[in-house]
């Protein structure tokens, strides 16, 4: 499986490479927008990560805290119970064991006094040991509480580094766009490069099939039989639907849902991730094999968080809402296909 899931890679790489198209301004900028989006979503995941420590951190530091208190309760607990020792045995006399011995008490009493005397010093010795001990654990939790405040400023800082990194990113990014928006400014250019666009995506999904259909999955998936039943990869409101016009006799190949900026993206069914990388006009893009001719496309994430060849199931989170591809407003890209043709995805969702 392993080699199945190198030469699917490296088909991929070479695939990528003969569409990179640097002979014209237009492809040029192209490459300069897959750079800059492709370090938004390294950010975007490594912050997406910084968040998900941070929380655990912060959890981390609350449990230490509140155990710290309760030692501290306990603490003072035993120092009040220390307290009316030390009380009682003022109240006794605190006589020695010397002249409990010389008095000329009933030696019965002397006994039992003895007795007594020996109770009260083990169960002080009993008790000094435990504050001892307390202190100790509370020293240990104020180093550890120390730390962990520590780690937590930490991610912090890194967290507000990559965050100003992103702002910059994006920044570069709106330039590439307004250049690449002055480059296609005629309709007849348009429909060109969306008819490229097209054609190679075409290009990339039949070299896909070919590929995963020797790649061994962990178990079998009827996705035929899931048609209207399947849960929307995201929610949002569907802002381009299957079949409508898009430029000239072009049409839109699947639905394009708006929805929040980085909103957790599912997989609509169980599959084989076969391909999570950057791809023009689509920007990052996963898609997952569903075997039997049947793929999932999941285009203009902001980030992914699988990497080809893992397998995932239903309803696991595979990537982010974005504007990757070139677009100003986060939405999400989604297609079906069968035997690599188009099939309107809004027949396989929920009602």
């Amino acid at each position: 499986m392993q080699q199945r899931l190198q030469q699917l890679e490296q088909q991929i790489t070479e695939l990528q490479a003969q569409m990179h198209n640097t002979r014209t301004k237009y492809g040029k900028l192209q490459q300069q927008l897959q750079a800059n989006e492709e370090n938004i979503g390294e950010v975007s995941t490594l912050l997406e990560r910084l968040h998900g420590e941070l929380a655990v951190k912060a959890l981390n530091l609350k449990d230490s805290q509140h155990r710290q208190a309760e030692q501290q309760q306990k603490l003072a607990q035993q120092r009040a119970v220390l307290s009316q020792y030390i009380r009682s045995s003022y109240v006794m006399g605190h006589q020695d064991y010397l002249k409990l011995w010389l008095n000329q008490d009933d030696p019965f009493t002397v006994g039992r006094v003895l007795t007594y005397y020996n109770y009260f010093n083990r169960d002080k010795t009993r008790q000094i040991a435990q504050i001892k001990q307390m202190l100790i654990a509370i020293q240990q939790l104020d180093q550890t509480i120390q730390q962990e405040t520590k780690d937590l400023q930490k991610l912090v800082n890194n967290q507000t580094q990559r965050k100003t990194e992103l702002e910059q990113t994006h920044q570069q990014r709106q330039v590439i766009l307004q250049q690449l928006e002055q480059e296609m400014v005629s309709q007849d250019k348009k429909l060109k490069q969306l008819q490229e666009d097209k054609r190679q995506l075409e290009q990339l999904i039949s070299k896909l099939g070919s590929l995963a259909a020797h790649i061994p999955r962990p178990k079998k998936v009827d996705f035929a039989s899931a048609k209207g039943q399947l849960s929307p990869p995201v929610q949002g409101k569907v802002i381009k639907q299957f079949g409508q016009k898009r430029v000239s006799h072009l049409k839109w190949q699947g639905l394009l849902i708006e929805s929040p900026y980085q909103a957790k993206v599912r997989a609509v069914a169980a599959g084989r991730v076969i391909f999570a990388q950057w791809f023009r006009n689509l920007g990052l893009l996963v898609i997952l094999d569903h075997q039997h001719g049947y793929m999932s496309l999941y285009g203009h994430n902001q980030n992914i968080l699988v990497k080809t060849g893992d397998w995932v199931e239903s309803g696991d989170i595979i990537s982010q809402v974005g504007t990757s591809g070139g677009k100003q407003k986060p939405s999400l890209y989604f297609e079906i296909r069968y035997q690599g043709v188009p099939k309107n995805p809004a027949k396989w969702l929920r009602k």
